[in-house]
């Protein structure tokens, strides 16, 4: 009685079957791994003006154009590019300083206006709404508490 045992290996294929499967088997992990790399540096590169779950500061002490009402400033926090207008004696406001049309930066507040410097979009300085397109969304308003103890504003970027 003849017995036939079944092959769970290569070893019943010829040499060049053999090389053809094993070429494959690692061109696909090749591009497996080449994918998942893509995929991170792709994450890694998205836009740098929302970081979420940070803070950040400006004291008033070295930033004079915000010690009075109606001042501002352009800065960077944490990659996030803001423009931070004091609005009272204890409320500032901190937008995004990119336009949300095109992504081009905005000028400093004039006349209670901020303006992009590409297609010319207005909006609201107190809390970047769309005056004037082509922009639609309003620019993106950060959260900020001010310690007037300590003259430090500190600003919530998630």
């Amino acid at each position: 009685m003849n017995t036939i045992t079944p092959h769970h290996d290569l070893d019943h294929l010829p040499d060049t079957e053999r090389r053809d499967f094993l070429t494959q088997a690692a061109s696909m992990l090749g591009i497996a791994v080449s994918a998942g790399t893509i995929i991170t540096l792709v994450n890694a590169c998205e836009q740098p003006n929302t970081p979420s779950g940070n803070t950040g500061t400006v004291n008033l002490a070295s930033e004079t154009a915000l010690q009075s009402v109606g001042g501002s400033v352009r800065t960077t926090i944490n990659r996030a590019q803001l423009i931070v207008v004091r609005v009272s004696q204890t409320q500032f406001v901190a937008l995004s300083a990119l336009c949300t049309h095109a992504g081009c930066g905005v000028n400093p507040p004039a006349n209670g206006i901020i303006e992009c410097r590409c297609h010319g979009s207005r909006f609201s300085v107190t809390d970047g709404s769309v005056l004037n397109g082509p922009a639609t969304m309003p620019l993106r308003n950060y959260p900020t508490s001010f310690n007037s103890a300590t003259n430090i504003l500190t600003i919530t970027l998630s």
